[in-house]
């Protein structure tokens, strides 16, 4: 839901709509696809209509790329007046932007630094590891399966060059005085541990198992690298390479670009030297985020969630346990093309994204299913809408809430454009660490594990996968086990290729069965088809949820609001 990711999906469709241009790819030209100078004046007056930003159309043309036109919007949106007016038609009250922001806007390139500062992700994630430093609930475990003639020297040249090319994958963590910093070690070879399985009796089951070891590897952030890898051979032409990295040094992105240039080094390729440092971006963040620019966003915050938010409540198989286990597990359904295509149409008409479209179902599902009609979701943003920062390797993620009205009065139409509201302001004010909004908004008493949300949604576009010049197939598998839960449920919706999606739903198996994980995404698939082709049907009459659980042990509550406890 980050800015960046936003803006790259509304002008993929106002491509699409404005050019027939189907779904155009990253380095599309637009004046190739047949777009021109009144084409371009109309696609600012879209971008103004859905983003709320103004944009010279002269600039647009010579921007050429969807690259490098959703570069420009970008900056466009930091300094645009038109986004305090927007914001201030958002739900929930006037918003309060965050203060004027001056020539320190962006990351700058730094001497080193003795002790560089953890960025705010950093220091929730070093925190969470010494409560619980046997924890895997962090790891981030990966494997890419390689078919084709593997060359094992050039692939541990390559992975030297990336860790060499990145700090934070050779960064361990200091806190002599209680307050942790940063030790960026010098570069040296990475530990490459190697397994053949090619002659075990059943090779695929015995790299799964080497695969499940790796990813509950425990890490001593003081003492060992986050990066874990290991190569396994399971026959001559297949290879799966196991690396296993801790949160505290990447997110999705940041995975997506270890391979991606792991991929162009093996083949001999050569990259540009990356225009930012981990740290560079952490230190500017700590001075970013002064007292007046908290201040603002806190502001801003308090006005759309009120004073001690609480989470919403969801009807469960299961009593809560006291103290949460983090014990999980998934359920998958794929939804076929053609239902994806006739909802994200009806976003388009409604100026709403695929992924506003499918967050407005969750919203309907969650409505329906718990009675409650004033819902937040935890969003994850990418944090990535500054200039240097789209392909540093890094943790940069940060949840926002998405807070929204789901009264039984207005249909699907209605609510989508609450949601369209909330997630444009979301992304604007993306830059409050969850942590602060925590500390300046709920009570002390009231933190728990998950604050303000307890369901969490992440919309995600299709993944291309990295190319090993010489080798036949590269496939990257970030699922790693499926055995944990940060939330009561997380809804993950991954495009694929062939323009269906599949829906993911990790769940906390100490609150829900699978019978009713399963039957909330067959709930969700219904909701798709009926909420947009019924757009003003009251919700209500829909009946689109999932079945309320019949908890073990007796009755238990509907449903509770964060506003009703």
């Amino acid at each position: 839901m980050s800015a960046a990711g936003l803006v790259e999906e509304v002008l993929t469709d106002l491509w699409a709509t404005l050019l027939d241009a189907g779904e155009p790819h990253s380095g599309a030209d637009f004046a190739a696809l047949g777009g021109g100078p009144e084409t371009a004046r109309r696609l600012c007056e879209l971008l103004d209509e859905e983003l709320a930003v103004r944009v010279d159309p002269d600039r647009l043309l010579a921007a050429r790329t969807l690259d490098g036109m959703a570069a420009l919007v970008r900056t466009a949106m930091r300094g645009s007046p038109a986004t305090d007016a927007r914001a201030a038609d958002a739900p929930h009250g006037t918003p309060h932007g965050p203060a004027p922001r001056g020539a320190a806007d962006a990351p700058r390139p730094r001497p080193p630094m003795d002790r560089p500062p953890l960025s705010y992700a950093q220091q929730r994630l070093w925190f969470m590891q010494q409560l619980e430093p046997d924890s895997t609930l962090y790891n981030v475990p990966t494997a890419l399966d390689l078919r084709g003639p593997l060359d094992r020297a050039a692939l541990r040249r390559a992975l030297d060059a990336v860790v060499a090319r990145h700090e934070v994958l050779r960064t361990t963590y200091a806190a002599p005085s209680g307050v942790p910093h940063q030790v960026v070690n010098p570069p040296a070879p990475v530990p490459l541990a190697y397994s053949d399985v090619a002659t075990a009796v059943d090779p695929a089951a015995e790299a799964r198992r080497l695969a499940a070891a790796e990813a509950g590897r425990i890490f001593d952030l003081a003492a060992d690298a986050p990066l874990a890898v290991r190569l396994v051979r399971l026959a001559e032409d297949r290879h799966r390479l196991l690396a296993t990295f801790h949160h505290v040094a990447v997110d999705g992105v940041a995975v997506d670009v270890f391979y991606r240039e792991l991929g162009v080094l093996y083949g001999g390729g050569r990259l540009p030297e990356p225009p930012l440092r981990y740290a560079d971006f952490a230190a500017w963040q700590r001075e970013w985020l002064d007292k007046e620019t908290v201040d603002a966003l806190v502001t801003h915050w308090r006005t759309v969630l009120g004073e001690n938010p609480r989470a919403l409540t969801l009807p469960t198989d299961r009593p809560r346990p006291a103290a949460k286990s983090f014990r999980g597990a998934v359920a998958t359904r794929g939804i076929r093309p053609e239902l994806v295509s006739t909802s994200r149409e009806f976003g388009r008409r409604e100026r709403a994204s695929g992924n506003m479209t499918h967050l407005a179902v969750l919203y309907a599902l969650l409505a329906d299913w718990t009675g409650v009609g004033d819902i937040t979701v935890g969003v994850p943003a990418a944090g990535r809408n500054r200039p240097g920062l789209e392909e540093l390797v890094g943790c940069l993620i940060n949840m926002v809430p998405v807070r929204v009205a789901t009264d039984g009065t207005s249909g699907f139409r209605g609510l989508l454009g609450r949601v369209r509201h909330a997630v444009l302001d979301a992304a604007e004010h993306q830059d409050l660490p969850f942590d602060k909004l925590v500390e300046a908004l709920v009570a002390r008493r009231e933190r728990d594990f998950m604050p303000v949300f307890r369901v969490m949604f992440s919309y995600l576009g299709p993944r291309t996968p990295p190319v090993f010049p010489g080798l036949d197939e590269c496939r990257l598998d970030l699922t790693g086990p499926q055995d944990t839960a940060k939330y009561d449920i997380s809804l993950y919706v991954r495009e694929r290729a062939d323009g269906g999606v599949t829906l993911t739903l990790e769940y906390d198996t100490d609150l829900f069965t699978a019978a009713t994980a399963h039957d909330l995404l067959a709930s969700y698939e219904r909701a798709l088809e009926r909420l947009p082709a019924l757009p003003d049907t009251p919700l209500p009459e829909l009946a689109v949820g999932a079945r309320v659980p019949t908890p073990v042990g007796g009755p238990t509550a509907r449903g509770v609001s964060d506003r009703d406890r």
